[in-house]
């Protein structure tokens, strides 16, 4: 597990799905969400003033094709030396070879159920 005495390497098992999104993700995620969350708070209303969804800091933009897409993140998702990492560590076959052999070496032989007391 990584802590304060190991690095992050491309060999660590870290689930980065489990990790919480970054403050550049989450504030466009947010105000969409804002946006959103506007209109039905409104909705009562006959004449409903409301800032377009492609305004700056409502978390949408618009294509070529004037179709609304999201801001996913307002900063690049990995920083440079983190590319850099990954790119020179790679995961080629020499890494899977050996975790195969890592997890071949065990020798279940070795225990003997005899001396087991139930």
């Amino acid at each position: 597990m990584v802590g304060d005495n190991e690095k992050l390497t491309s060999k660590c098992k870290v689930d980065l799905a489990r990790m919480p999104p970054c403050q550049s993700a989450l504030m466009p995620h947010i105000q969409r969400v804002n946006h959103r969350v506007a209109l039905y708070k409104r909705a009562h209303e006959g004449i409903l003033e409301r800032p377009k969804p492609y305004d700056q800091g409502q978390g949408w933009t618009k294509n070529a094709g004037r179709v609304l897409e999201p801001v996913w993140c307002l900063k690049p998702i990995l920083p440079v030396s983190l590319i850099d990492l990954l790119a020179d560590g790679g995961c080629g076959e020499e890494d899977d070879e050996e975790d195969e052999e890592e997890d071949e070496e065990v020798d279940f032989d070795a225990f003997d159920e005899s001396d087991d007391e139930f």
